[in-house]
């Protein structure tokens, strides 16, 4: 296999910080690029960063495999209109970027429950990101859905760390009945999408059963 060039968004995050860890150990990466909007303080030799504005950014980077974890909440963000920015129109963005520039995979979070129907705002914004990725006509498109995230943030949300207990007290219930309803460990995320640049091409829909698999 030959040299792989990481390009990681969202990488001080939590999901985006453990994908980060994978790639940076995996001698399958000779190069890992991460996107900032401040200094990480993060050290490798395998690693360059690059603090960027993602309202005028208008420059790519050679990358072979592209992974996308920005995501926030409404409530973070402020609005929804800033939401939306973040979570739909910076991904797309640099998807179209990296696109141009020859990258061969883009691989995203969304979440599980992505619908244009959805009831929720938050779902049909990860929907309408879904939709404007497949028309990018990347050689390979994998979209990550994951239920609950589990892990510790460095951020508050305290509404999400109680559904966090929730769901951990019923994670043996669910997974025997409704798997599909299993919080998703971090870990699990960024190990699966590591796995999936790796060995496989073509376009899918990873879903929460499958990244649990990775445990």
């Amino acid at each position: 296999m030959k040299d792989r060039t990481a390009l990681v968004l969202g990488a001080t995050g939590l999901t985006g910080g453990l994908l980060l860890e994978e790639l940076l150990n995996n001698p399958a990466y000779s190069k890992v690029i991460i996107y900032t909007r401040r200094a990480s303080g993060i050290i490798h030799s395998k690693l360059e960063e690059i603090q960027v504005d993602y309202d005028t950014i208008t420059s790519s980077v050679k990358a072979t495999d592209v992974f996308c974890c920005l995501g926030t909440t409404i409530k973070k963000a402020g609005s929804k209109e800033e939401f939306s920015k973040a979570d739909h129109l910076y991904p797309l963005k640099i998807a179209r970027l990296q696109q141009e520039a020859g990258s061969e995979k883009f691989l995203v979070i969304t979440a599980a429950g992505s619908s244009a129907k959805s009831a929720f705002f938050y779902s049909r914004v990860k929907a309408q990101l879904e939709a404007d990725l497949r028309n990018c006509s990347f050689p390979s498109l994998f979209i990550f859905r994951p239920g609950l995230i589990l892990g510790n943030r460095t951020e508050k949300r305290s509404s999400e760390k109680l559904m966090q207990r929730v769901i951990t007290w019923l994670d043996p219930f669910l997974k025997k009945v409704f798997p599909v309803l299993r919080g998703v460990p971090a870990t699990a995320i960024a190990k699966c999408m590591v796995h999936v640049a790796l060995t496989e091409t073509g376009s899918r829909i990873i879903s929460s059963t499958e990244i649990n698999q990775f445990r």
